[in-house]
């Protein structure tokens, strides 16, 4: 091992002290002193024997390199553990533990440290004190915020902390809050797990006031990052809104569907400030210092101010810190006049990264930027010369690059999304010409908005050309079939693809050095394991479309903690509610063979029942909804009717008819709709087949128990059901009174597993066996299938359960 490649043995040993540290952190300290004595015992013992042995004997010296490697695996694992130690005590400061514990209220001032995201809810402040969704009466956008906890009150005490913290409340401002804003809030706390970024969630009571902006260092770069916006926004299309993103990494104007189709087809990278972004404005400053003739450390110099200028003006976050470093470490290694080694500077900067901030070391967006790094530095060159048996020079290069960084980043993003992506590498090898084109365009009409208008528009629609290339490439992988394919989720999933990975890059090695017999050996692995995916993954398509039931009348998707209900009748079909996400929806859709959907029933707003939505826009014919309670809402609702859906308020008393069956809303109340808002507002029907022995449902969105008693007491049930869709994921508040009423003999409990909730309740299940319904939970049985007749019913699971 080389000197200068020693530093990566310390910094992988840092890193993985850190992982295991900071989710044990009491065990820091004795760590930290072990290791820094171990390490010293080391280092005493290759001095000794450094002078004590022949120069000439070559066991002595292999032997005592090996301990200096040892010792420096132990150095980096000391100032790890070192690092835990000393911060572990100031993340959980004892008054801040003792409010969690006792459910107290607090009043917190909170520096922001990253950009808040506006939640797609918008509207109510959507968290109550246990994180789940709850309700008040205030206006605002509701955001998290991310920052460090300063002070700290209850009652009359104050307390100086330094906590990092994540905050769910509502802000006034419908933008969201800058970064370097000092604000005030009241709020319920909650400590975290030990190893989670945030060491506390502040759920707040009331909307988050706002005490001082952004410091003037930082003022200035918002309001050019928002006539930047603003400008861009003229430009048409999809281009227009991906341009900000492009060059500043400012995705507010992304729509949904577009940030959707980015993220489908593995582009969704290029809106996030990289090293690649700091790499291109490095190389153009030098280049630009060049021609003019400035010396090496002017050249140098001037690299350095510009990246900072860059950081401030697309918000000095973590991940666009990080991203900068790396460009930090390479300026430095060339100041030095020294070649340039790109594996001891990424482990500088990891070394530094989690040093600086061991909590980091969990934090996907250091674990991805890190690997894909790695995997540019490590496996550009050899996909090169492997793919430049078949190609051309150029082109393999071209493809090199992103196979490069999607082999190394691919084994992590399963943890995120256990799915492969079918086009990411041609999507990524079409769209790299034109990522630093528009990036470069972009920021150059943005640095210029303020001083020429119109040279600054020229540029701006110059940067649209290559931004709409790019956006135009995500929206037509987005349209394909299959744009992805499921792999295995968990650790599971990660270890087996990291392990075919390696499996297939030793082979393409082994091929090019002429080592037949080891290509051929992992050519036959990699067939084997092709031929058992392709097996498993047709099973899971073909499988359970043969098993389930023909005549099935009720789908109930397995969406996590969601509702996505499927009716059919006589060939029309109804959905009630969507999900959280777009493709567990999608998938079950297509797992039952619907394309069109006649009717689509909004229960209510909140995330876990239409945050799917975006994947039946330009699918339903018709859509039922309560009434819409903010913006966010109206605008969902406007982008349904767009796609060609006659949307339609509706409440207690309205009917219509599904195929051979009718509908009939039992509530909300009518006239008095617009009174109930929430869980209690859920649009509640009984769906009734023509056919007497057809089954009968009763689905009751996430309804409480006092309105399910409004309804026994009304007498709208109209009777017993054969089936009931057991309310709020099978939460404590319910009235067993409907469900006597019900005497369904079929439950439907739509339930994320391990929620975090408690749901389905001990409660609620002994109301269910109390009234004779067997309950069928989706956390269990994964997508349940009823079929047959009410005196004859059927009910299919996808697991055993």
């Amino acid at each position: 091992m080389t000197p200068a490649l020693r530093i990566v043995l310390s910094a992988g040993s840092a890193w993985l002290t850190a992982v295991v540290l900071v989710g044990i952190p009491g065990a820091a300290a004795g760590t930290a002193v072990a290791a820094f004595f171990a390490a010293a015992a080391c280092t005493g013992v290759v001095v000794l024997r450094q002078r004590s042995s022949r120069r000439d004997d070559p066991s002595a010296e292999v032997s005592s390199l090996r301990l200096a490697l040892v010792a420096l695996a132990l150095l980096g694992t000391a100032l790890a553990a070192t690092a835990v130690a000393a911060r572990a005590d100031a993340r959980t400061p004892h008054p801040l533990v003792e409010a969690s514990d006792a459910g107290r209220t607090v009043t917190v001032i909170l520096d922001v440290t990253e950009k808040s995201v506006i939640e797609e809810r918008g509207g109510r402040s959507v968290w109550d004190r246990s994180g789940g969704a709850g309700e008040n009466d205030e206006d605002g956008t509701a955001q998290r915020i991310r920052g460090t906890l300063t002070t700290l009150s209850i009652g009359e005490q104050r307390w100086r902390t330094a906590v990092p913290a994540l905050v769910f409340a509502t802000v006034d401002d419908e933008r969201p809050v800058a970064i370097g804003s000092a604000v005030e809030v009241v709020a319920v706390p909650r400590l975290t797990d030990p190893g989670d970024g945030a060491a506390v969630l502040l759920f707040a009571s009331r909307p988050v006031s706002v005490l001082s902006g952004p410091p003037c260092y930082l003022a200035w770069a918002r309001d050019l990052r928002a006539g930047f916006v603003s400008a861009a926004a003229s430009l048409p299309g999809n281009g227009g809104s991906l341009i900000p993103g492009l060059a500043v990494g400012d995705t507010t104007a992304v729509s949904a569907s577009l940030d959707d189709a980015m993220k489908s087809s593995s582009l969704s990278h290029l809106t996030a400030v990289s090293g690649a972004n700091c790499a291109v404005i490095v190389a153009v400053l030098v280049g630009l210092l060049s021609v003019c003739g400035a010396s090496r450390a002017a050249r140098i110099s001037g690299a350095l101010v510009g990246l900072g200028l860059f950081v401030v003006l697309v918000t000095p976050e973590p991940s666009v810190v990080r991203a900068a470093l790396m460009a930090l470490a390479v300026l430095i290694a060339l100041g030095a006049g020294r070649p340039h080694a790109g594996l001891p500077v990424l482990s500088l900067v990891v070394l530094v990264v989690v040093v600086a901030d061991p909590w980091l070391s969990r934090s996907y967006g250091f674990v991805l930027s890190a690997l894909a790094t790695a995997g540019l530095l490590l496996l550009t060159r050899p996909l090169t010369r492997l793919l430049s048996a078949v190609l051309p020079r150029w082109l393999a290069a071209a493809f090199a690059l992103p196979m490069a960084a999607q082999i190394a980043c691919q084994p992590v993003l399963i943890l995120l999304n256990p799915a492969l992506p079918v086009f990411g590498v041609p999507a990524n090898l079409l769209a790299a010409p034109a990522a630093p084109l528009a990036t470069l365009l972009g920021l150059a009409g943005c640095i210029l908005l303020p001083v020429s208008g119109p040279l600054a528009g020229l540029l701006l629609w110059l940067g649209w050309l290559p931004a709409s290339w790019i956006a135009g490439i995500a929206t037509t992988v987005h349209s394909l079939p299959n744009p992805s394919l499921p792999w295995l989720p968990g650790a599971a999933g990660a270890i087996s693809l990291a392990a075919l990975t390696v499996v297939a890059v030793a082979g393409g090695v082994a091929l090019k050095r002429g080592k037949r017999f080891l290509a051929g050996c992992c050519l036959a692995g990699l067939v084997l394991a092709t031929g058992g995916y392709a097996g498993t993954l047709a099973a899971q398509r073909i499988g359970p479309s043969l098993a389930m039931p023909d005549d099935w009348s009720l789908a109930a998707c397995d969406v996590g903690q969601g509702d996505a209900i499927v009716v059919r009748s006589a060939g029309a079909v109804a959905l009630i509610d969507t999900g959280a996400e777009p493709a567990p929806v999608a998938e079950c859709l297509e797992l039952l063979s619907i394309d069109r959907l006649d009717l689509l029933v909004l229960t209510h707003f909140d995330l876990d029942h239409v945050g799917g939505v975006r994947a039946v826009i330009g699918r339903a014919a018709e859509v039922l909804t309560g009434p819409p309670q903010n913006a966010a809402d109206e605008r969902m609702l406007a982008e349904l009717a767009a796609g060609g859906a006659v949307v339609r308020g509706v409440s207690s008393g309205d009917e219509g008819r599904l195929g051979a069956a009718g509908w009939r809303v039992l509530w909300p109340p009518p006239r008095s709709a617009s009174l109930w808002e929430g869980n209690a507002a859920s649009v509640t029907l009984v769906i009734e087949p023509d056919h007497p022995d057809g089954i009968r449902g009763l689905f009751l969105g996430d309804l409480g128990g006092r309105e399910q008693a409004r309804i026994v007491a009304g007498h709208r049930l109209g009777g017993p059901v054969d089936l009931v869709k057991v309310a709020h994921h099978g939460s404590a508040d319910q009235s067993p009174g409907i469900y006597e009423a019900a005497a369904a003999r079929i439950g439907i409990v739509s339930v994320g597993a391990e929620n975090g909730y408690g749901h389905p309740t001990p409660s609620i299940l002994a109301v269910l066996a109390e009234v004779g319904t067997t309950p069928f939970r989706t956390d269990r049985c994964g997508l349940v299938v009823v079929g047959g007749t009410a005196s004859e019913p059927a009910v299919w699971t996808e697991r055993a359960c």
